[in-house]
């Protein structure tokens, strides 16, 4: 080595060593706040008797998810069997339940056409739901065409919306009351 880069060498290992060895920070300690006095603890409430308890709030939005179709077509896509999967779990571990499965079309295409579309869509649903072994007497399934649009207005978007089968629980522990 030469001799500046000693030099260079012995500046650069004291730096380092000074900054190093720099005294300890001292944490700062929060003044001490006067805590409020707790409140009063309410006394439990008194227990009702139940006959039945909903499942948790998921459970109804699961049964009641919606599934989407492409233009002219009643066959699944993955994404629908995989919400389709969800529901059947539900039903499975709650066999008091039925479910409305309602199809829909876009306004495209004729009445005719589109309610006989929202009925195979809604009965491809429901053959799912049989296949994977929920009983055909726990699901109903209906047709709308194009009546009951979600999204009134035209163009691909509202289109695709309105392209669905609904699911309404009917009967069983988390129905409509």
């Amino acid at each position: 080595m030469t001799r500046s880069q000693k030099l260079i060498a012995s500046v650069l290992g004291i730096a380092l060593t000074a900054t190093g060895c720099g005294r300890k920070e001292v944490a700062e300690v929060p003044e001490p706040v006067a805590e409020a006095p707790a409140p009063a603890i309410a006394p439990a409430p008194t227990p009702v008797a139940v006959d039945r308890l909903d499942p948790a709030p998921d459970t109804r939005r699961i049964l009641e998810e919606r599934i989407h179709f492409a233009v002219d077509r009643s066959d699944l896509s993955p994404e629908a069997r995989a919400i389709l999967a969800a529901k059947v779990e539900i039903l499975r571990s709650t066999p008091g339940l039925t479910v409305l499965i309602d199809g829909h079309a876009d306004e495209r295409g004729s009445d005719e056409y589109n309610l006989a579309l929202s009925k195979r869509r809604a009965a491809e649903a429901k053959r799912f739901l049989v296949t994977q072994g929920i009983d055909v007497t726990r699901l109903e399934s209906v047709g709308y065409g194009e009546e009951q649009p979600l999204d009134r207005t035209s163009g691909e978007t509202a289109w695709a919306i309105n392209r669905r089968a609904g699911f309404q629980v009917t009967g069983g522990a988390v129905s409509q009351r």
